[in-house]
C-alpha cells in the first residue's frame, strides 16, 4: 500500500510540475511592471533607446552597460527634459533601470492624457517600469517628462509596442485616406501636433508626384483637392512642415475621380423580372438596389469587364423611386476597387 501511494503521489507530482512549468513558459503568462523583462513577450516588439523615431529633447547622455537591452540605454538628470515618439498600435511597455535614487513621479502623456510611473526602487535593470493596454487601434502620441530631480537620474532602455505595430515619427503624418468625388478627391489624415501647415504632393503614377499645394493646420480631416479628371487614378502623400523642416512623406493614398464614362443612360422600367442588387464595399458598408434585370445585367458587364481590365473605373446605378427632392434623376457612383462582393436575388413583379 505505501508503495502504491508514493507512485500515485510521484505522478501526480509530475503532473503539477508540467503544468506549472508550462503555465510559466507559454504566452498566457504575461509580465507585470516592477518585474525584469529582458525580451519582449509574445505578441510585443520592442524597440531599442536610440531608434530614430523616439526624440530627446533637452540634455541626454548614452549609457553603456552589458545588463541593458543592446548593452545601451539613454539618461539624463535635467528637470523638464522630455522624450517623444508615436506609435500605431493599442499597447505599450517601457522598460528601463529601477535604482534607489530614481524619481517615482515621472509623468507620461498618451493623446493628452496624464498618467504618472515611477522608476524608484531596488537595482534592476531592464525594468518594466510602465504598461498600458486596451488603446484603441490607431495612432497614438506619447510624451514621458523628467519630474524635478535634486539626485540620479531617469533613463530609457527600451520601448515595447504590438507585435504588429509601428514607432511612428512624431511628424510624420499617417492614416492618409482619398475619397473621389465628381472631378476632386478629398484628403484626410491623422493631425500632428505642432504642425505648421501641410505639403500635399499627387500625380497619375505612383510614386511619380508632379502637382504640388499646401493645406494649413487645420485641414488633416476634410481636404479637397479639385479640378481633377474623371476616370484617372491620382496617387498623393503627404508630409507635415514643423519648425520649418519637411517631415517623412506619410503613406501613398489613391483615388479615381467619379465620371470617365462609367455613367449609364437611365434605363427604361421594365414591368417584367426584377432583382434586389446588394453591393458590400470594401469599408464593410452594404448599398441595396431594387433594380430591373436589364440593370442589374447592365452592372455585372461592367463589372466582368473592368475585372478584364478593360471599362471605366465608376459605374452610375439609377436610384428611381429613391429619388427624393428636387431632382430630375438621382445616381450612385459605384467605383470597382472599392467593391468587396454583391449579390443578386431575383424576383417576379
Amino acid at each position: 500500500m505505501k508503495i502504491g501511494f508514493t507512485k500515485k503521489f510521484g505522478i501526480l507530482f509530475g503532473v503539477l510540475f508540467f503544468v506549472m512549468f508550462t503555465f510559466l513558459n507559454s504566452s498566457s503568462y504575461a509580465a507585470t511592471v516592477g518585474q525584469k523583462l529582458s525580451e519582449p513577450e509574445a505578441e510585443w516588439e520592442r524597440y531599442d533607446d536610440g531608434d530614430k523615431n523616439i526624440k530627446y529633447l533637452g540634455s541626454w547622455a548614452n549609457d553603456y552597460f552589458s545588463e541593458e537591452y543592446n548593452s545601451t540605454s539613454k539618461y539624463t538628470s535635467q528637470s523638464g527634459a522630455q522624450i517623444k515618439f508615436s506609435f500605431y498600435g493599442t499597447k505599450l511597455r517601457l522598460i528601463g533601470t529601477r535604482s534607489p535614487d530614481r524619481p517615482n513621479n515621472v509623468q507620461i502623456t498618451i493623446d493628452n492624457i496624464n498618467e504618472v510611473f515611477s522608476q524608484n526602487g531596488p537595482l534592476l535593470r531592464q525594468n518594466l517600469s510602465f504598461e498600458k493596454t486596451g488603446l484603441p487601434e490607431g495612432r497614438h502620441n506619447v510624451t514621458i517628462t523628467v519630474p524635478q530631480i535634486s539626485a540620479g537620474y531617469y533613463d530609457l532602455d527600451a520601448v515595447d509596442i504590438d507585435k504588429n505595430g509601428k514607432l511612428l515619427d512624431v511628424n510624420t503624418a499617417t492614416n492618409l485616406k482619398a475619397t473621389a468625388g465628381d472631378s476632386q478627391v478629398t484628403l484626410k489624415w491623422d493631425r500632428i501636433e505642432n504642425a505648421e501647415s501641410y505639403t500635399i504632393k499627387y500625380g497619375t503614377e505612383s510614386g511619380k508626384y508632379t502637382e504640388t499645394v499646401t493645406a494649413t493646420k487645420d485641414a488633416y480631416g476634410n481636404f479637397v483637392i479639385p479640378g481633377l479628371t474623371n476616370g484617372t487614378k491620382y496617387y498623393f502623400f503627404v508630409s507635415a512642415k514643423v519648425n520649418g523642416v519637411d517631415s517623412e512623406y506619410s503613406n501613398e493614398a489613391s483615388a479615381t475621380p467619379l465620371g470617365g464614362g462609367g455613367e449609364q443612360p437611365d434605363p427604361e422600367q421594365p414591368s417584367g423580372n426584377r432583382a434586389i442588387l446588394v453591393v458590400t464595399m470594401t469599408t464593410g458598408l452594404e448599398k441595396e438596389f431594387d433594380l430591373s434585370m436589364k440593370e442589374v445585367n447592365d452592372f455585372i458587364s461592367w463589372y466582368e469587364s473592368k475585372q478584364a481590365g478593360s471599362g471605366s473605373a465608376s459605374y452610375a446605378i439609377n436610384k428611381h423611386d429613391n429619388n427624393k427632392g428636387p431632382f430630375s434623376s438621382r445616381k450612385d457612383y459605384m467605383l470597382y476597387d472599392r467593391i468587396l462582393t454583391f449579390e443578386v436575388s431575383e424576383y417576379s413583379k
